[in-house]
């Protein structure tokens, strides 16, 4: 290690076990203490991982975290989208070593500020928590503590309880069938709400999965074989709902619904609610208004339930299950 003039600056170069490195100081003393650690952190094999936290931005560890993970995920598309969208944010351009819990909770303000809602952003935390211990347990970055673990999460939203009644359901149906660019809209909506399943899992339906005889169908691609038991659902399927699914023509991938584009689909939807003169209605609120109508109407226990809404608790059947006081007030009879 040795000191020179540079400048009006001090540089401090330090060469030890095939290492080169330097940088200057407006001091001479600074320089010294320096040169001095970075002997220390070199000598006991620090140095090298230091570099890793001081170079490697978000961004990159991002990445790095996307081939990763990419051929492990069951919505490949959804994470790359995911990745690519939080990798151009501006906390990417952070390195590993600038990250701390003041500018997470920046990033998580001004999401929720240009308007995310709490699940989004819950969802952007989480993705970025998941890379960092990642890169901490697997790809050797040597950070100490998980930052994001330090910042708070925006608070779950609350429940959605809207559903429709069957006269608002069958003005949603009519609608469907006079949407132009999804021929098929009205045999989708009307299998989801049926089937009680979520969009995804009937858009990934396929002709294999369906036992016509029995009138049973096997979920693959299901929210559930992603985290707890990683297995695929089977549930049972209403004679409305068979017929609607052998009215679909055959087609070369299989799938009942070959839908290209979720999002012109997503559209497609909210532009029939608009034609049944409904509001605030998503397509998933069609699970709530299904697990309602098979309470109050056909009389389900909360085991049946959970088996065709693939639900792990009572706790999750009641947050879609919306009975009405007049139905209780009925069976007080």
């Amino acid at each position: 290690m040795y000191v020179r003039k540079h400048g009006k600056k001090y540089q401090c170069l330090v060469r030890l076990k095939g290492i080169s490195v330097s940088q200057s100081f407006w001091s001479k003393t600074d320089a010294s203490l320096w040169g001095k650690k970075t002997e220390v952190d070199i000598s006991n094999g620090v140095y090298l991982k230091n570099l890793k936290l001081v170079e490697m931005r978000l961004k990159d560890l991002l990445q790095l975290y996307l081939e990763k993970a990419l051929h492990k995920s069951k919505r490949p598309k959804i994470l790359k989208y995911d990745v690519e969208m939080l990798r151009r944010a501006p906390l990417a351009r952070y390195t590993l070593a600038q990250l701390s819990p003041v500018k997470i909770a920046e990033f998580r303000d001004d999401r929720l500020k240009a308007g995310k809602s709490t699940t989004t952003v819950r969802n952007y935390l989480k993705l970025l928590s998941r890379a960092i211990t990642i890169g901490q347990k697997e790809l050797g970055i040597p950070l100490q503590t998980n930052p994001f673990s330090l910042v708070e999460k925006p608070k779950p939203a609350p429940a959605r309880d809207r559903t429709l009644n069957q006269d608002e359901l069958k003005r949603l149906f009519r609608a469907c069938e006079k949407c132009s660019k999804f021929h098929n809209l009205r045999a989708i909506v009307e299998v989801i709400y049926l089937s009680m399943s979520r969009r995804g899992e009937v858009l990934n339906l396929k002709r294999t999965d369906v036992d016509y005889m029995h009138r049973v169908a096997v979920l693959r691609e299901t929210k559930d074989n992603q985290s707890s038991t990683g297995k695929d659902r089977k549930i049972g399927l209403s004679p409305r709902a068979v017929e609607l699914l052998q009215q679909q023509p055959k087609s070369v991938s299989g799938l009942y619904f070959p839908i290209r584009s979720i999002s012109a689909f997503e559209k497609a939807f909210s532009r029939a609610v608009k034609r049944a003169g409904l509001t605030d209605f998503h397509m998933h609120d069609l699970r709530h208004c299904r697990a309602t109508d098979l309470v109050e109407i056909h009389g389900w226990n909360t085991v049946e339930l959970m088996q065709q809404g693939g639900w792990t608790s009572a706790d999750m059947v009641k947050r879609y299950a919306k009975i009405s006081p007049k139905f209780l007030a009925k069976k007080m009879g």
